[in-house]
């Protein structure tokens, strides 16, 4: 193991941190890392509200007191998880003019760039389609979500949540470049010497912002003639993905691209798992229950693949728990191991990060592909039973593979092989990861000691 751990340092660790120092990089891990106490309110109360199928012989005692207010809770859980886009592009353009700001000795304002971030991305949620007589917002309606006046409504703006990440982070990204721009090339207002700081940086991204406005324009503008947008541009590649269910090659396919998206900031689930895979889950679970023996059915990848959520995080959450030196994990791992056994994970994904992240990406992407073939040809041969009991996303691990194959206790056998080969994929880049943020906090707590003395 000392071999493996030598092998990662001399010859992985190097790439890696010089991919770690990007600048845009360091930004998004700072944004991550920032919105954490966000996801960790909503998973809460995404919980307190999913309580009658976690304990279903308890489901009559929580309808009748505590979850009477679940509109309540329901609030805190779409405010934090399902406005993460938002809270990703705030700060991502926050720490990345921040970053311009002090190596670059650049007068910039963290907050007008930040400001500038958000309002970049905003322009990219109003949907607009142009014809023969003009432009026109969309208007649609269906049974869950509709989109009025150009905005996709579910149960909030669609386009808030985890699908709208990596348009917030390109968006975050391409208003900083503009500000960053137009102040180191004196592209701006110049206030007389007698005003203000804060009026006179606030006037200097008059001109950013109008720049900004109209690129967002074009580029909305440019797709809307093709009947598409930035958004839609992410899910339409991957309609493919639904011609690739019935082999244990399609489904690799299938999680390595949900899982390389995630690993960009897309909400690689929601793109195709949500809105491509889990109608024909759901009608290959039909279909056993009337005697087929299709693999990939119902609830199949929470039960043996996503252990803990995306990219099987748990593990990696256990080793945060437990294994950990620096004080950002540990902490993360306390706050982030009741949602994980619940296979709610965003606190992990956006708190390590993960996204963006090259030390963890790579377990983050082969972990899922280990788990499906272990599940996949351990189901092929007979060894454990087919799903044909659908269950709730949130059952922890075993559990959930014990009701959703109809009381097979070797489903529960399946789990947790694949949690302890996710604990054994993540070690290694744990490892190195921690001990790069543990040197930091040494550097950091040594900085301190100095200043104080």
């Amino acid at each position: 193991m000392n071999h493996v751990f030598t092998f990662l340092e001399q010859r992985l660790m190097p790439p890696l941190n010089k991919v770690a120092n990007l600048r845009f990089i360091r930004a998004i891990m700072q944004a991550g890392v920032i919105t954490v106490p966000f996801t960790i309110v909503g998973s809460i109360f995404l919980i307190i509200n999913n309580l009658p199928q976690i304990i279903p012989p308890l489901a009559s005692f929580f309808e009748q007191t505590i979850l009477k207010f679940s509109p309540l809770y329901s609030v805190a859980t779409t405010m934090s998880i399902g406005s993460i886009a938002l809270f990703y592009c705030l700060a991502t353009a926050y720490y990345l003019t921040d970053i311009y700001r002090k190596e670059e000795k650049l007068q910039l304002s963290s907050f007008v760039g930040a400001i500038l971030g958000l309002f970049a991305f905003l322009m990219t949620i109003i949907q607009v389609d142009i014809s023969d007589s003009g432009a026109q917002l969309l208007q649609t309606t269906g049974e869950t979500a509709i989109i009025y006046n150009g905005v996709a409504l579910g149960s909030w703006v669609t386009r808030f949540s985890g699908v709208g990440i990596f348009i917030g982070i390109l968006t975050a990204v391409l208003a900083t470049q503009v500000y960053r721009f137009c102040v180191k090339k004196k592209i701006t207002i110049q206030m007389p010497a007698g005003v203000p700081d804060g009026v006179s940086k606030a006037f200097a991204s008059l001109i950013p912002a109008i720049i900004i406005a109209f690129l967002m324009i074009l580029i909305n503008g440019c797709l809307a003639v093709f009947h598409t947008d930035l958004h839609g541009l992410l899910s339409k590649p991957f309609e493919f993905v639904k011609d690739l269910t019935g082999s244990w090659l399609g489904i690799i396919v299938i999680m390595l691209l949900i899982h390389l998206l995630w690993a960009i900031g897309v909400h690689g689930t929601a793109v195709i798992k949500n809105s491509f895979i889990n109608p024909i889950l759901l009608v290959a679970l039909t279909e056993n229950i009337d005697g087929a023996t299709n693999i990939f059915a119902g609830d199949f990848v929470n039960m043996y693949i996503f252990i803990g959520g995306a990219g099987s995080t748990l593990g990696l959450v256990l080793l945060m728990l437990f294994r950990a030196k620096s004080q950002q994990l540990k902490v993360l791992g306390k706050a982030a191991i009741l949602p994980g056994l619940f296979n709610i994970n965003e606190p992990v994904i956006f708190g390590a990060p993960i996204v963006y992240n090259p030390y963890l990406i790579i377990p983050f992407i082969v972990t899922p592909l280990i788990n499906v073939t272990i599940a996949y040809f351990a189901t092929s041969f007979g060894f454990v039973a087919k799903v044909i009991t659908g269950i709730p996303w949130i059952s922890p691990v075993g559990i959930g593979a014990f009701l959703g194959t109809g009381g097979d206790f070797r489903g529960i056998l399946i789990a947790i092989l694949n949690l302890l080969i996710s604990v054994v994929c993540y070690y290694p880049f744990f490892r190195m990861y921690d001990s790069k943020l543990f040197a930091e906090q040494q550097a950091n707590e040594a900085e301190a000691t100095l200043h104080d003395q």
